[in-house]
């Protein structure tokens, strides 16, 4: 997990996997941002301001961003980063202010809980039915799809057979040949979880999904201990993924298309995705939004829920 960092720092993951966002997600939303041009900054004196930024708000103690070039991509800049051994490219509105995007981190603003907590405030209303149809995009080793599903477990936990709950894992597959964004190692997690949710059911698979997420790190290495903990039988997931893995993960990718979930996590509600799961830590937004879409809501709805002792912080998502 990620440690706290001190100064009201957002952690490194929130940097890494945010800067992998595809580019179209500005152009979606760039509406939502006035676009007030400065004459007077060059797109190097911003990209240089936005570095800044990075580094003295968003990487933890020891991690250092440099820049490699900017370059202009119409509404916006594009810079390219080195943070380590590692480049990464994110993008930045011309006026120097937005970075990231979907509306983006408002780099004049001072960060703070109750800023994190009003920019996703506004989610779109989604139809209401008698028991909300609720699909949950994810990569098993994205940080912010791993918290999300532990973000949504106390919801799931409360509402149960109340609400349809689905799971799903976003990757392609070409000529039998299936790739997820984090390499092999995702994609043989990708496939366990599948086999785990279709054979053991959900109970299970928030046992399963959750203590890899809480244990193992980033290549599921204690997997076989988490199968154990969950009560399934781990040759079984073998037999599974050995037989079964790649026509799941086929399933999973035409449904990944057909609901367009390109970024880890996505969450729809009755059709609709919501931006109440980029609120990590906090399972009561989780639940306030799927508790909108009940025709009637039914008594838990009125149970709050803690938020999670974690570190992480709202916005930031895998991209595909």
């Amino acid at each position: 997990m990620i440690e706290k960092i001190t100064k009201n720092l957002i952690p490194i993951s929130i940097v890494i996997v945010g800067l992998l966002i595809a580019g179209a997600f500005v152009y979606m939303n760039w509406g939502k941002i006035e676009k007030v041009i400065s004459g007077s900054s060059s797109s190097q004196q911003i990209a240089e301001e936005a570095i800044k930024y990075i580094n003295d708000n968003l990487l933890v103690e020891g991690m250092v961003a440099s820049l490699v070039d900017v370059s202009d991509a119409g509404d916006v800049y594009k810079i390219r980063l080195k943070i380590g051994e590692q480049e990464y490219e994110s993008y930045v509105s011309k006026d120097g202010v937005f970075l990231f995007p979907e509306g983006g981190i408002n780099m004049k603003e001072k960060i703070t809980a109750e800023n994190e907590e009003n920019s996703i405030a506004n989610s779109v209303e989604v139809p209401k039915s008698d028991n909300p149809d609720v699909k949950l995009f994810v990569m098993s080793f994205c940080p912010y799809g791993n918290q999300a599903e532990n973000t949504m477990l106390p919801v799931y936990n409360l509402l149960k057979d109340k609400v349809n709950w689905s799971i799903h894992y976003i990757v392609s597959v070409n000529n039998g040949i299936v790739s997820s964004l984090h390499g092999q190692t995702e994609v043989d997690q990708d496939q366990r979880e599948a086999c785990v949710l279709q054979k053991s059911g959900l109970d299970k698979w928030w046992q399963f999904a959750t203590y890899v997420n809480d244990n193992c790190g980033s290549d599921g290495s204690c997997w076989q201990d988490a199968a154990k903990n969950a009560g399934v039988d781990v040759s079984a997931i073998n037999n599974c993924v050995s037989s079964e893995g790649l026509s799941l993960m086929i399933d999973e990718a035409a449904a990944s298309n057909e609901a367009g979930a390109s970024g880890s996590p996505t969450l729809i509600i009755n059709g609709v995705q919501s931006t109440a799961v980029y609120q990590y830590g906090r399972p009561q937004a989780y639940l306030d939004a799927i508790c909108s879409a009940f025709n009637s809501a039914p008594a838990e709805c009125s149970q709050p829920l803690a938020a999670l002792n974690t570190n992480s912080s709202n916005g930031g998502s895998c991209g595909q």
